[in-house]
């Protein structure tokens, strides 16, 4: 059972059973893995490596003996002469090299025309120090929903600052990527990391195909970047930290820019270099207390649809006030959410009547988002989903006019707003005062292109 491996591992690392957290076990028919689950129920392959989490007792007692402290986030915010970092010329300078150091490291083909979302992982979408029986427990509450959803027009892109050893295990444990990709990937990553930079460490389509009955077909992950994509950036105050500049992938991936690229990320900072690109989350932790109330997710995937359907150029928004603009254009909303009901509706009525494949007929390019890895598309834009459960989902991007459908501008007050501003961004919610909003102080556009003249210059004198 899996208690005694427990016992066994205890015997290894001194680590108690009940400290212990275990990934890469899962069961035949998926159910849970708790501690009365026999070994012969476990899917375990030849060469199968699996990954403990956990403390001594040792290491928690003087963790324990310690006197208490507030909780502290890593996070802070922007002075005045921080704003500015992005345009310092040092900055720019390692920004043009860490775009040419870069290693594309892809999960599946980029499509034509979407935008993209970047993520960050820890605290953003999964809670990644709180105690649990299952790596389930915790991902951020309407995960796959909010993946699903967004899917429809973005490609995204997962961006955490650890190793890509921890970013596959969690992503494939939680679902968001296959497994046996992970490993696939994993394994490619090894082999690649100590040659060139130029080598592409893309998964093989054929693999990307394979059956994972863990995995959620609904979505796909595009892109995956690491701590090693990051470059480190001297605060005021606060001495150096490493951030995220999105132009590492904009100048590789030309498709994408500041007019069609959103960041999430509960660190504000990580996005100094491209700050009216971000959009800061607010942290989930805590899972085990806040999983029945964390609705974030549900309520930030309003904000991508309408700005994926209405805006053409992302850095004429400012993305600290998303609950404003979603409430601004809550009829366009209610409009989406009964086109979506209907979908649903025909997607069930098409399963109860022959449980076979059926057609859904799409007035633009975008696929449906059912069953993605094993969807076909043909030269007149009809896409075959298999039925693949009986709670089957099919949203079609809709093209709805913002002018038509959104609510009267004058209608709207500050009394009316969700507490979203206050959760976000500690402020009061009452406090509509845009000279405060930092991210609309710097041209991303302009530091965008000093980046690309500065990697020009670079070519010229190699």
């Amino acid at each position: 059972m899996v208690s005694r491996l427990s016992s066994t591992v205890y015997l290894l690392t001194r680590v108690l059973p009940k400290n212990q957290k275990i990934l890469g076990l899962r069961t035949t028919n998926n159910d849970p893995v708790v501690d009365s689950t026999t070994l012969s129920c476990l899917v375990l392959k030849p060469g199968t490596k699996l990954m403990l989490i956990g403390s001594t007792q040792e290491e928690i007692l003087k963790v324990n003996s310690t006197e208490d402290s507030p909780d502290v986030v890593d996070d802070f915010d922007f002075k005045e002469e921080d704003i500015q970092l992005c345009n310092v010329a040092e900055n720019i300078e390692k920004v043009a090299r860490r775009c040419k150091a870069y290693r594309p490291r892809k999960l599946s083909e980029f499509r034509n025309g979407k935008k993209l979302l970047v993520l960050d992982i820890d605290y953003t979408i999964f809670d990644h120090l709180t105690p649990a029986e299952s790596v389930h427990q915790l991902a951020r509450p309407h995960l796959i929903e909010f993946l699903t959803r967004a899917y429809i027009h973005y490609d995204i892109a997962i961006w955490s600052a650890t190793s890509m050893t921890w970013i596959l295990a969690k992503l494939g444990q939680l679902g968001i990527i296959p497994l046996h990709v992970a490993k696939t990937f994993q394994h490619r990553n090894n082999i690649t990391g100590s040659t060139s930079s130029t080598n592409d460490d893309s998964v093989p389509s054929e693999d990307l195909n394979a059956s994972d009955d863990q995995y959620n077909k609904s979505f796909r992950i595009a892109l995956i970047l690491d701590s090693s994509d990051m470059i480190s950036v001297k605060f005021t105050e606060h001495g150096i930290k490493e951030v995220k500049p999105l132009a590492v992938i904009w100048n590789n991936h030309p498709q994408w820019g500041p007019h069609n690229t959103i960041m999430f990320d509960d660190v504000r900072r990580n996005f100094i270099m491209n700050p009216q690109s971000g959009l800061r989350i607010r942290s989930y932790r805590d899972a085990h207390v806040n999983c029945s109330r964390d609705h974030e997710l549900l309520r930030l995937i309003k904000y991508l649809e309408l700005i994926a359907l209405n805006e053409q150029d992302f850095t004429q928004l400012n993305h600290n006030h998303w609950d404003r603009y979603v409430h601004k254009h809550r009829k366009q909303w209610e409009a989406l959410k009964i086109k979506r009901k209907k979908q649903s509706k025909l997607c069930q009525d098409n399963e109860t009547r022959n449980n076979q494949p059926f057609v859904v007929q799409s007035s633009t390019s975008s696929l449906s988002q059912s069953s993605i890895y094993a969807s076909t598309i043909n030269s007149n834009n009809v896409v075959s989903v298999p039925v693949i459960s009986s709670s089957c989902t099919v949203h079609e991007p809709m093209e709805v006019s913002s002018s038509s459908l959104s609510s009267n501008p004058n209608n709207t007050t500050t009394s009316s707003f969700t507490s979203g501003q206050k959760r976000v961004h500690d402020k009061n919610p009452d406090d509509n005062d845009d000279d405060d909003d930092n991210n609309h102080c710097v041209d991303t556009n302009q530091t965008y292109n000093m980046i690309k003249d500065n990697l020009h210059e670079e070519g010229d004198e190699d």
